[in-house]
């Protein structure tokens, strides 16, 4: 038997990988029970952004036990990084106290989420548009361009030059941040077993997975962190073709071109296969615009990146407008040498 004292953040992501392939295959258990549900149907001014898996009349007890789900799920986790930032302040490979808490409680909220969605069904998706969830994951990856930007780049392996104390910043409370996006998506969406929910819940379990390994070697596993990064491309791609919408190219494109302009250069990678990725990227584009749409529509292809790389630059320029003229320099600064004395 594997004690407590001897599982490291490696073994953590081994086991949550056979948790999450449990779960999906939970999910995919559900669907003819869930037909039992009567779900709402689209107006008929409907312009394609209606949101179908939600219950055609909502109770008091389908909305409450989602939103107390969501709220005490979010604090709970949300005390487990207040606790390690305060009592942590170097990374291993051995998990500590606040790692098993959020492991457990994000393990407890998973079932009670499955539970919940088998007798009353509705997500928060029945209050809230579906646009605030997307721009929930679309928060978290801007943020991780602008933490790895120190690391592998913006653009093609350049960096931009932030501010040492912007990246302290980010390291500091993201894991606040990430995780309000990562668990008010969760509980968003029902469990239901469409391809595009199971990719989506399979992706936001492992990211679940990645915030509870605060202060492990293993956080900080590039490969590990890549692969979080690039589930979104198939995530939205495929929910775009079950909708049977042409977004399918700008999802598809969009998320390969931010592969190729950032994501590729922090693996290591030879400049030959960086060569090899690039002109099949090309190849593509070409093939795609040319045969099989309009060129005009190869605007498609820079969307997400221009939104993403835009939202990038105007977080440092908030950031930067809100130390600057708060005086918050010089605090950063100190806090800067006192971590880097530390050996942080």
């Amino acid at each position: 038997m594997l004690s407590r004292n001897n599982l490291n953040g490696q073994r953590a992501v081994d086991y949550g990988l056979i948790v999450t392939v449990l779960v999906c295959l939970g999910i995919v258990a559900l669907g003819t029970w869930l037909l039992r549900f009567e779900l709402a149907t689209p107006p008929a001014d409907d312009i394609g952004f209606f949101y179908e898996w939600k219950l055609a009349e909502p109770t008091f007890w389908s909305r409450a036990t989602i939103w107390i789900g969501f709220a005490v799920h979010q604090l709970l986790v949300w005390g487990t990084i207040w606790y390690a930032r305060a009592h942590y302040d170097k990374y291993t490979d051995k998990l500590r106290p606040a790692n098993y808490w959020a492991l457990a409680i994000n393990a407890v909220f998973v079932g009670l989420h499955y539970l919940q969605t088998a007798f009353f069904y509705d997500g928060i998706a029945q209050d809230i548009p579906s646009w605030t969830a997307q721009y929930a994951v679309i928060m978290m990856l801007v943020v991780i361009l602008a933490m790895e930007n120190k690391r592998r780049g913006l653009f093609f392996g350049r960096k931009v030059k932030f501010r040492k104390e912007f990246y302290r910043w980010l390291r500091d409370y993201h894991g606040y941040a990430f995780s309000f996006a990562v668990i008010y998506t969760f509980w968003f969406h029902p469990m239901v077993p469409t391809w595009g929910h199971l990719l989506g819940f399979a992706h936001v379990i492992l990211v679940m997975i990645q915030g509870s390994l605060m202060f492990t070697r293993m956080h900080l596993n590039n490969n590990w962190k890549f692969l979080l990064e690039i589930l979104v491309l198939p995530h939205a791609a495929l929910v775009a073709f079950n909708q049977g919408t042409s977004l399918i190219y700008m999802f598809l494109f969009g998320f390969l071109a931010m592969f190729i302009i950032t994501q590729m250069h922090g693996l290591g990678l030879k400049r030959w296969v960086k060569w090899l990725f690039s002109m099949g990227f090309v190849v593509s584009v070409l093939f795609t615009y040319t045969v099989l749409r309009a060129p005009y529509q190869v605007n498609e292809v820079i969307r997400i990146p221009f939104i993403e790389y835009g939202v990038v630059f105007a977080i440092y320029g908030l950031w930067w407008l809100f130390a600057r003229f708060t005086g918050r320099f010089d605090t950063l600064r100190e806090g800067e040498a006192v971590a880097q004395g530390a050996g942080d």
